[in-house]
């Protein structure tokens, strides 16, 4: 398939799949003249680094996967998994921190019914009634 059904099916730009070329992220396609064919492998791993940017993967992160891949000549699972891994971490720490700034803000809240009074006695008039 040419680069263009490529992009169809993935969602990519060709800008973008040529990127992923020039980074490594996906093996150089065969060519028919000028033109690049696309075979169903790139198709599957195309999906792969979108479905890693949904989750939160830059592609500087994917990198090492691909150093890896070309050295040992297959697909280093291991170090995917445990990239994988680091990636919960940081997300369980990024929540860990909202749930600790949301308690922050209840207990601001709080202070604010405590100096003010549970309703606001000058709150300001609401647009239908200026």
């Amino acid at each position: 398939m040419f680069i263009g059904r490529l992009a169809k099916l993935t969602g990519c730009t060709p800008k973008a799949i040529r990127l992923y070329e020039q980074l490594g992220l996906i093996n150089e396609p065969q060519r028919e003249g000028r033109y690049r064919i696309y075979n169903a492998h790139h198709l599957e791993i195309v999906h792969l680094i979108r479905k890693a940017q949904v989750a939160g993967f830059k592609l500087a992160e994917m990198g090492p996967l691909i150093t890896a891949k070309n050295r040992l000549k297959a697909f280093p699972l291991v170090l995917a998994h445990e990239t994988v891994d680091l990636k919960r971490q940081q997300v369980q720490e990024k929540i860990a921190q909202l749930q600790a700034l949301d308690l922050h803000l209840v207990a601001l809240k709080g202070e604010m019914n405590a100096l003010f009074g549970a309703a606001p006695r000058t709150a300001p008039p609401k647009p239908s009634e200026r």
